[in-house]
C-alpha cells in the first residue's frame, strides 16, 4: 500500500494536518487540490481504523497506486488491466474489511467514483473511465457486481494532473456526515468544518462551550463527540432552529442547555463562557447587507462580555471586514485566520479571537 489518504473541504488543508499530528503522530503531506476539496497523504503503516477517526476530514481512502495517463484512447486499456485490480486490491480489501467490519464477500457489490475534470488533452470522458473500471474490476471479481448508485465497496479514481490515484475508500456517507442528523436544516454547516472550528478552539475538559446562534446545532454536536467538556450551551432566536437542535441531541451529551434567545442580549453572566463559536450571518444567509456592520458590533460586544479571561472565539463568516471593526470596538484581538475555506460552494474565513 502505498498511502492513507484523507480528502478535506478546501481550505482546510492546515487545520486537517494539526489533528493528524496530534492524533496519529505523523505528518500529513498535501498531495492535490480536487474541485472544492484537499487531499493529503500519511503513511500507510498508521492504523487505518484510528485514521477514520479523524473528524475535520470528510473521506478516508487506502490507496492502491497510480497510473500514467497519455490522452488517448489506450489510457482506458490500462485501466481496464491494471495491475492493481489484483494483488494491491486483495490487501487493500483485508484493511476495508477490518475498518468497516464487513466480510468481503464472494458476489461483491461494488461502485466506480471518477473524480475529473474536462481537459482538452484527453481524448475520452470520465464516464469512460468509470466503464474501464468496472470492467477491470469484474474481471478480477469474477462474480462482483457493479451498482452506480449505492454500494459496499467504494472504487475510487481521482486525476491529479495526468495521473489517476486509484483509492478504496475505507469511510462512508454516514461517516461523512458525522452519523447524521435527525433534523436537517437548509444551509446547515458541514460537520467536518463545524470540528474544524471545534478543533481551532482547543477543546478542553473543563470548557463552558457556547453557540449563541446554534441553527440545528452542528458546531455543538462536533464538540460533544470531540472530548469531554463542563457543560454546552446552544440557542438561538429562531424557535425551530431550537426545536431542530434538541431533536438532533435527543438524550444525548449532558450536561448541555438549549433555549431560545437573543445572541444579542443572553441570559449568561459575565466571564462565564471559556469557548464561543458560531457561524455567523453571511453571504446568501443575510437579506441586508448594511445591517452587517450594527449586527456584528452589538454580537462580539455581547460575546466579549461573557467570554472568560483566557477564553477563545472562533467565528465562521465571509465579512473580512465588518469582522475586523467589530472585533476591534469590541476589544477583542485577532489571533488567527484559516483563509478561503470553501462552505456550500462559496468562500469563508475562520477567524479565533480572544479578549
Amino acid at each position: 500500500m502505498n498511502a492513507i489518504m484523507f480528502s478535506v473541504a478546501e481550505g482546510l488543508s492546515g487545520v486537517l494536518a494539526d489533528e493528524v499530528k496530534q492524533r496519529l503522530g505523523v505528518q500529513a503531506e498535501k498531495v492535490a487540490d480536487m474541485r472544492g476539496s484537499e487531499l493529503l497523504r500519511i503513511p500507510a503503516e498508521v492504523d487505518a481504523k484510528a485514521a477514520t477517526g479523524i473528524k475535520t476530514c470528510e473521506d478516508v481512502f487506502l490507496t492502491l497506486g497510480r497510473i500514467r495517463l497519455s490522452g488517448q484512447l489506450v489510457d482506458l486499456k490500462s485501466v481496464e488491466r491494471m495491475g492493481l485490480w489484483g494483488s494491491p486490491l486483495r490487501e487493500a480489501l483485508d484493511v476495508w474489511s477490518h475498518v468497516r467490519g464487513q466480510a468481503v464477500v464472494k458476489r461483491m457489490t461494488f461502485r466506480v467514483v471518477v473524480q475529473a475534470e474536462d481537459a482538452a488533452w484527453r481524448r475520452y470522458r470520465r464516464s469512460d473511465i468509470v466503464l474501464a473500471a468496472e470492467r477491470g474490476l469484474i474481471e478480477a471479481g469474477s462474480s462482483w457486481r457493479v451498482n452506480r448508485d449505492e454500494a459496499p465497496l467504494e472504487i475510487w479514481l481521482q486525476q491529479v494532473g495526468r495521473e489517476l490515484i486509484v483509492n478504496v475508500r475505507l469511510t462512508t456517507n454516514v461517516d461523512r456526515q458525522h452519523g447524521g442528523r435527525e433534523v436537517e436544516r437548509e444551509a446547515a454547516l458541514r460537520p467536518s468544518i463545524a470540528a474544524a472550528m471545534v478543533w481551532l478552539s482547543e477543546p478542553q475538559d473543563d470548557d463552558i462551550f457556547m453557540d449563541p446562534m446554534c441553527g440545528s446545532g452542528t458546531i455543538l454536536l462536533e464538540r460533544a463527540v470531540m472530548g469531554r467538556y463542563e457543560l454546552l450551551l446552544g440557542g438561538d432566536v429562531d424557535p425551530a432552529a431550537v426545536q431542530a437542535t434538541l431533536a438532533n441531541f435527543g438524550p444525548r451529551h449532558q450536561p448541555r442547555r438549549i433555549e431560545r434567545w437573543d445572541a444579542t442580549s443572553l441570559p449568561v453572566p459575565d466571564s462565564s463562557i471559556t469557548t464561543v463559536a458560531c457561524n455567523l450571518p453571511w453571504g446568501r444567509k443575510i437579506s441586508e447587507q448594511s445591517q452587517l456592520p450594527a449586527l456584528y458590533k452589538n454580537l462580539l460586544t455581547e460575546w466579549s462580555r461573557v467570554l472568560a479571561p483566557g477564553g477563545r472565539m472562533v467565528l465562521l463568516t465571509s465579512e473580512w471586514d465588518t469582522l475586523k471593526d467589530a472585533a476591534e470596538q469590541s476589544g477583542l484581538v485577532i489571533r488567527r485566520s484559516v483563509p478561503n475555506v470553501r462552505v456550500m460552494g462559496r468562500r469563508a474565513d475562520i477567524f479565533v479571537l480572544s479578549r
